[in-house]
């Protein structure tokens, strides 16, 4: 009976050794601020007709972008902005509202057009063009040509959920751009609305119908009688989604509400198929419709009909974490915003082809290794909050903006050895295994008055007792 007892104890110190065992220290990925003082950076880009040396940063709550110069050595904010549109904007104190995105035309040699989103002083959220000058370097606010205008459906005083990321597909050089659910969740999976989706529309040529875009004939929800500029239905705030500027495969980042983060990839083949990313209807893999909150009262109906529609597919993530780690004593190893980031391309590296994103919340950096076929967010970074509002690849450089009105340059090591190892840092997977045990409950078995709650706050105590460690 001794000679269990230590082998008990024995194995227990093995574990909390291998679990206390760090693969990468903060110090082999190094976080160097290039540039401060901006207000509120979200999205940066390059534009090589404009400069060979210059960044371009939106500044969400100004609504100017910004020119860095020499961002690599010396870097300087340029005074004059490349477009002002502040009158434009709405001044709600709302974090959320301002411009929300930009991306210069895969054309802009020829016609010098930048594509911007954002909440207009009446709170709709608006996608225009403006036509940069090269004589006075910057775009006239009265070059403004509206594309498009949508109300939000939110009656309440909580003008979120805006998204507004912008950026061309370098497959087909269409303009994707996304919409948020603005605060009313049933939206996401209503296809007689713009809201809660993400869009596909051709913006150089004219619509017959007087827009100032064209459909995309492909679009395949006017098989259904939906708006045809939607592509993807079932978002709640896709923030920050990008492309891989090689293959045009898709990355989703949704910010979930009180349990699940996630990370949805779609290659471009299937971009056609009628794609449902469930928002309203589950956070994450976690079913939500039948037995939520509030939020979502009015989300059951449309649900049913989307999930027993032949023709939708409802799409899982490929990467999802709960908001707190189900054994952990800490509520922020993992985070509750999604950020998302690039799929990082220089052929000289080891981390050619590795997707980098983030959480706002934490500050955590993940990366996934897309040349693998199994799906696994292996964690960076874990350390001093950085407020990351995007990460961008601009030449061979990883840089991230931050609302702390930073500009971060994200320093890879030489070395890649993570996936190897057990280590004390939040790793993310496909799977939630806790989420499909919650879903056979038709009770909400996971907020803090459940017993199911108070058996994992049971469990992260002994685990610390024992360990003597959060995650």
């Amino acid at each position: 009976m001794l000679q269990k007892k230590k082998n008990f104890f024995l194995i227990l110190l093995i574990f909390s050794l291998l679990l206390n065992t760090r693969a990468l220290s903060n110090e082999d990925v190094k976080i160097k601020k290039i540039v401060e003082g901006l207000n509120l950076p979200a999205h940066l880009s390059e534009n090589k007709f404009i400069s060979q040396n210059s960044v371009f940063v939106l500044e969400h709550k100004s609504g100017q972008i910004r020119e860095i110069q020499n961002y690599n050595k010396n870097p300087k904010i340029n005074l004059k902005p490349i477009l002002n549109i502040e009158t434009l904007i709405s001044k709600n104190e709302n974090w959320e509202q301002g411009i929300n995105g930009f991306a210069f035309s895969p054309n802009f040699k020829e016609d010098k057009y930048i594509f911007v989103s954002y909440n207009n002083k009446e709170n709709q959220l608006i996608l225009s063009r403006f036509k940069y000058d090269d004589k006075i370097k910057q775009a006239k606010i009265s070059s403004e040509v509206e594309l498009l205008s949508v109300e939000r459906l939110s009656l309440d005083d909580t003008p979120e959920h805006n998204c507004g990321t912008i950026s061309f597909n370098p497959k087909d050089n269409y303009l994707y751009t996304c919409l948020g659910d603005t605060r009313v969740a049933e939206s996401a999976q209503n296809i007689k609305v713009l809201n809660g989706k993400i869009l596909r529309i051709d913006p150089f040529n004219l619509s017959e119908n007087g827009k100032n875009y064209s459909f995309v004939r492909e679009n395949p929800f006017t098989q259904l009688n939906g708006k045809p500029e939607i592509l993807f239905l079932g978002f709640r705030n896709p923030w920050k989604f990008s492309f891989d500027s090689e293959t045009g495969d898709i990355y989703i980042p949704d910010v979930g509400s009180e349990y699940i983060e996630e990370l949805n990839i779609v290659k471009y083949e299937n971009f056609n198929n009628y794609l449902n990313f469930g928002a309203g209807c589950f956070e994450g893999s976690y079913r939500i419709y039948d037995k939520h909150y509030e939020d979502i009262l009015n989300s059951k109906k449309l649900c049913l009909k989307n999930i027993n529609d032949p023709s939708i597919r409802m799409i899982e993530p490929k990467l999802q974490y709960f908001h707190e780690s189900l054994l952990s004593t800490s509520d922020n190893d993992y985070g509750n915003s999604i950020t998302g980031g690039v799929v990082y391309k220089n052929k000289k590296s080891i981390w050619h082809n590795h997707y980098f994103f983030a959480d706002f919340v934490t500050s955590n950096i993940w990366y996934l290794d897309t040349n693998k076929k199994n799906y696994i967010g292996i964690n960076l970074y874990s350390g001093e909050y950085l407020g990351l509002t995007s990460i961008n690849q601009v030449d061979d450089k990883l840089l991230a903006t931050s609302e702390k009105g930073s500009i971060y340059e994200i320093i890879l090591p030489n070395k890649k050895n993570l996936e190897k190892s057990i280590y004390n840092k939040p790793i993310i997977y496909t799977k939630l295994h806790a989420a499909h045990v919650m879903n056979r409950s038709n009770r909400i078995i996971f907020t803090t008055s459940s017993n199911f709650y108070k058996f994992l706050v049971k469990v992260r105590k002994i685990k610390k007792k024992l360990f003597g460690f959060n995650q």
